[in-house]
């Protein structure tokens, strides 16, 4: 093997990696996150479910998302005393307990106050256990103690004739019934039913005091010695032990600052030290697993100093140290980390991880920007290749971009400056340049397509090149047989070849083209604002999922596109997405997609409606993952890069757990206050004053494995016609009417599912007395009496109104009438003299003729006597009249004037006012000229129900007889008649006016 390539086979380090992989990973709790201080000697869980965390100043209790702090206040009692925490623990009835130096006090959670037990002040408490329902045990330096919450009775066995008893008790575990005392004369095994106390006979402890003391799976004991906390194993029978002093000696020295001993869910042992970190053993494997801090992995926990640790009802492990709280589910091992390199690792680049390929015999590359790294699972070997000042040149570049594993098991590697080709079967490591084919230009990305040939996609050149390995022959894109052609001289990316045949290339800052063989067309997508463009131009990844969606990573979001229809949906920042800039994609056998980002890992569900963001908190070594491919194994396991190294999973052993989790009303605030009342009972009220109608309510869930995944659900019956759904844990309402209101809520991990049944309080706002039923009652029933009054007197005012206005129309229709009257008699004189005056003519001239003409005028005046007193008349009379009156004007006037009525017999029953035909007829003769060689010509018919009198215009200069009030007070009396008015129009040769018949 050449002296240039380095291999690292060291069985330490090697070891190392293992455990590291294995490594559960160490989530913080720390002042930043709100503790009071960072040191911490206790931690506890009550009957709810809130972690309790004692630090050096305050009591700190947290939810999983935030922390609120507890503090001695002075002048207050039902604070926290001003001393140091030794211990804490719940009960099954709800209670929760708080040891200090000066005593024990317990916590009400439905005022938030702290009780002092009065026949406990002064004793120190180091181990709280409960018993029974109705009992709990208290491991004191005044020995064990009996108390009974509900009545707050204390019974010291120090009273009793057993000197044993009044031993102080260090540490006590609770196994079958019975409870193991850890004593300076050691071990103390008591029965409460017999009241009873043995010493335990221990080989190999005899005489040595007991610090600690813990119970695994199997039944064995473990205890810690006194003075130099020593840790031995002692089986169920106590016949036998076993020292692991061989385990914890480094150079001569076995002493080991044990702080804590701990069962955890699956029966393994953990062990807290002050110098040695945390230890674990494995009592499967019966091995020992050691967790320090790395400074350069935040995975990792955060100190090596730890005084005290906690299992959790749930089987989170908490441990309390100078750095605040480490917590951990120890069956929590979703993601693998692989580190790029095992050597130095403390050089930033040497972190960040690229690109992956597995190799036929199961080894994993990884291409970084120091070089290729081969590594063998199996054994952990790792071998690299990078250049080296004063060292022969053994690939292109050291920063890698593409790794690919061909059928031959060559691995072909893309570099900043060329193609190299690692040649398996000899062991040779190849440089392919411009004489090969291939040119030596910066390359992003080595694929391949379903008909073997491999494709290198480069910022430079043409773009995109291929190696045909049937011919052996690189060929660039430009040479292809195809309308792909079209794609060169655009900076490639990333070719992927999808399960239909087509081409879907990506580009270096010009979005993406497809090619399609089946009908050979091309196409390009690039981002923008209308419709059909991709979230980004700058082209990482591209994927397929069992729909046939073609998904695309870029710097700005995801797309999905549809070859279908050529749909495409986009997903960033602003619909889901924890950060715009992506990076590696893979889809799993569920047709889940995930999604490397900036900010996080992300999971698309297969409805493509919902995301799961994983973090550091979930065990990622790092949120943001590189422009680089995801890398999917032989077995299905995904390999992605991240700044921190490689991840390496089962995307199948996630799946949405929707766990149970506990929930609670944490405080009601009124106008921004809170107040001293307790939500969670079944029969919690709050009675608020009418002007208290602005509240708000915080909810707390208690998570601690995923609390960016809490979601609330909340409804204000009467206010809220639905479910409220959010992740924010606050619900305010404003301007509350008052009323009775249910205020109902719940809690889970995933927006899909609400399997547990809702928790609810009262909440009764008092009525202003105008907002009262009988205030109501009282106010509408005046309302209804004053309208009441009111309609009576509109009544009786309408009616005065309408008489008033009956009188008022007759006398309207009276002075109408008497207008029209005088308008007869101020026309009738009129005619009569120029009738007269055309009698005196015809005696002289033509007797026969003036005795006709007498007739007529006699026959035109009865007809006015004799309808004088009728308001309407027929029009067949009306007519008639009209034509009495028409031959006696042709007798004046001749040829000069011309009267034609066109009336159907079917309108001859309709009524018109009298001598309204004549007044027209009149009123056109009087005031146009009449002359034989330009005829006045009146025309009478009926047109729309209306009689129309129609002349042709011929205006006299001089109208002596006229009063402009004809029409006028024709026009007011017909308002009377009928409904449809009088109508007068005029134009340049004609004179109309409408008369409406009536019925």
């Amino acid at each position: 093997m050449p002296h240039y390539q380095l291999t690292i086979t060291v069985l330490l380090l090697s070891l190392a990696i293992t455990v590291r992989a294995q490594d559960p990973y160490f989530r913080k709790l720390t002042v930043a996150e709100g503790l009071n201080d960072g040191s911490v000697p206790i931690v506890s869980q009550d009957s709810e479910g809130y972690i309790w965390i004692a630090s050096q100043g305050a009591l700190n209790r947290y939810d999983g998302t935030t922390v609120k702090t507890y503090s001695h206040k002075t002048g207050d009692p039902y604070s926290i005393p001003a001393s140091i925490v030794e211990s804490m623990g719940a009960d099954s009835s709800g209670h929760f307990f708080i040891g200090f130096e000066t005593g024990l006090v317990s916590f009400d959670r439905s005022t938030g106050r702290f009780h002092p037990v009065k026949s406990l002040e002064g004793v120190i408490v180091s181990r709280i256990i409960p018993f029974n329902k109705n009992e709990v045990y208290l491991a004191s330096r005044k020995g064990l103690v009996n108390l009974k919450p509900n009545t707050n009775s204390v019974h010291f066995f120090r009273d009793n004739a057993d000197s044993l008893l009044r031993l102080p008790v260090m540490d006590m575990v609770k196994q079958q019934n019975k409870l193991y005392l850890a004593t300076r004369k050691g071990l103390l095994c008591f029965d409460p039913a017999q009241r009873s106390v043995d010493i335990v006979n221990l080989p190999s402890l005899q005489g040595q005091g007991l610090f600690s003391v813990a119970v695994d799976e199997k039944g064995w004991f473990w205890v810690v010695t006194g003075r130099q906390r020593k840790v031995w194993r002692i089986s169920p029978d106590f016949l036998s032990s076993q020292s692991f002093d061989s385990v914890f000696s480094a150079g001569g020295n076995t002493i080991i600052n044990v702080t804590g001993l701990q069962k955890d869910r699956a029966g393994n042992i953990w062990i807290s030290t002050q110098l040695d970190g945390l230890l674990r053993f494995d009592t499967r494997t019966e091995k020992w697993s050691a967790y320090k801090h790395d400074p350069l992995q935040p995975f990792s926990i955060s100190t090596n100093l730890h005084s005290s640790i906690f299992c959790d009802r749930d089987g989170m492990v908490w441990v309390g140290g100078n750095r605040g709280v480490n917590y951990f589910d120890p069956q929590e091992n979703f993601f693998t980390i692989i580190p790029p390199f095992l050597s130095d690792i403390d050089i930033l680049n040497r972190r960040v991880a690229r690109v992956t390929t597995e190799d036929h015999q199961g080894n994993l590359w990884f291409g970084t920007i120091d070089g290729v790294v081969r590594f063998d699972p199996r054994t952990k070997k790792y071998t690299e290749w990078n250049n080296r000042d004063q060292r022969a040149q053994v690939i292109h570049y050291n920063s890698i971009r593409g790794l690919f594993t061909d059928h031959q098991n060559n691995i072909w590697i893309a570099t900043g400056r060329g193609i190299n080709r690692y040649n398996n079967r000899t062991g040779i490591m190849e440089f392919l340049r411009n004489k090969d084919g291939i040119p030596e230009h910066f390359y992003f990305s080595v694929d391949t397509d379903r008909e073997g040939r491999i494709w290198f996609s480069s910022r430079d050149g043409d773009g995109f090149y291929y190696y045909d390995t049937t011919s052996r022959k690189f060929s660039s894109i430009s040479e292809h047989p195809s309308p792909l052609k079209a794609f060169a001289g655009k900076g490639g990316r990333k070719v992927f070849h999808d399960s239909k045949g087509r081409y879907w290339l990506g580009f270096n800052g010009e979005g993406l083209g497809v090619y399609d063989p089946s009908n050979n067309t091309t196409r390009i997508f690039t981002a923008g604002n209308k419709a059909g463009s991709i979230a980004g131009n700058i082209i990482v990844d591209i994927r397929e999922d069992k729909n046939g969606i073609i998904w695309v990573s870029s710097y700005s979001g995801v797309s999905g596109i549809n070859p279908a229809n050529w749909t495409i949906t986009n997903f960033n920042s602003t619909n889901g997405l924890a950060s715009n800039t992506t990076g590696p994609l893979a889809v799993d056998s569920l047709n889940r997609l995930w999604i490397g980002t900036r900010k996080g890992l992300q999971l698309l569900d297969s409805s493509r409606k919902y995301f799961t963001l994983f973090t550091q908190q979930d065990g990622l070594p790092s949120i943001e993952f590189p422009e680089h491919f995801s890398y999917t194994t032989r077995s299905g396991h995904f390999i992605m890069p991240t700044q921190n190294g490689y991840i390496y999973f089962d995307p199948l052993q996630y799946c949405e757990q929707n766990r149970e989790m506990a929930f609670y009303a944490a405080s009601f605030s009124l106008f921004g206050k809170e107040l001293s009342v307790d939500l969670n009972r079944d029969d919690a009220v709050i009675e608020l004053a009418p002007d208290e109608n602005f509240f708000s309510i915080e909810m707390n869930a208690i998570n601690f494995r995923d609390p960016s995944r809490t979601w609330y659900a909340y409804k204000l019956e009467g206010v809220d016609d639905e479910w409220n759904y959010t992740q924010q844990n606050i619900a305010s309402y404003t301007k509350i009417p008052g009323g009775s209101y249910k205020f109902s809520y719940m809690a889970s991990n995933s927006a899909d599912h609400w399997q547990q049944q809702p928790r609810s309080f009262t909440i009764k706002i008092g009525r202003v007395f105008y907002n009262t039923p009988i205030f109501w009652i009282i106010l509408i029933s005046l309302g209804f009496l004053g309208l009441y009054l009111i309609y009576r007197y509109r009544i009786r005012q309408q009616a005065l109104v309408f008489e008033l206005e009956k009188k008022a129309q007759l006398l309207e229709k009276e002075k109408t009438k008497v207008m029209f009257e005088s308008l007869k008699q101020q026309l009738n004189p009129h005619f009569l003299f120029n009738s007269l005056t055309s009698l005196s003519g015809l005696i002289e001239t033509d007797q026969k003729l003036a005795g006709s003409f007498l007739s007529r005028m006699s026959k035109l005046y009865r007809y006015i006597l004799k309808n004088d007193d009728k308001e309407l008349v027929a029009l067949r009379e009306e007519l008639d009249f009209v034509k009495v009156y028409a031959d006696l004007q042709n007798t004046r006037f001749r040829n000069g004037l011309v009267i034609k009525i066109d009336v159907p017999d079917e309108m001859m029953d309709r009524k018109i006012a009298p001598v309204t035909l004549q007044n027209l007829v009149e009123n056109a003769i009087k005031h146009n000229i009449i002359d034989e060689g330009s005829p006045l010509v009146i025309e009478l018919y009926v047109e729309n129900e209306y009689l129309v009198v129609k002349n042709n215009l011929q205006k006299k200069n001089v109208v002596e007889t006229s009063n402009q009030h004809g029409m006028k007070s024709l026009g007011s009396l017909y308002q009377f008649l009928s409904e449809r008015p009088i109508i007068t129009e005029e134009s340049t040769t004609d004179y109309k006016v409408s008369i409406p018949l009536i019925t």
